[in-house]
């Protein structure tokens, strides 16, 4: 869950960011992309501000008739972790 709100971003285009990593693994969470999508959304918590955006994001690719695979932009690998701690 916190690999998932550290690394998972909407960008301003209504895009959902995806690390490379996610991508790799997919097989181990999902069959395909959109699955994907579907199970990192399941897995944060309700009060979660990325959970809010990545529904706001896909009903506005809704709106749209965009599929999902469009609103979807996996970013490159990163070495780098960052954790998110409470204040």
């Amino acid at each position: 869950m916190e690999y998932l709100e550290a690394s998972v971003g909407i960008t301003s285009k209504k895009k959902i960011m995806v690390p490379k990593l996610m991508q790799w693994h997919m097989k181990d969470f999902a069959d395909d992309m959109e699955s994907l999508i579907e199970w990192m959304y399941s897995q944060l918590p309700s009060s979660c501000s990325l959970k809010k955006s990545m529904m706001d994001c896909l009903d506005a690719g809704e709106k749209k008739s965009l599929s999902l695979a469009k609103m979807i932009e996996v970013q490159p690998y990163a070495s780098e972790f960052r954790y998110l701690l409470p204040l």
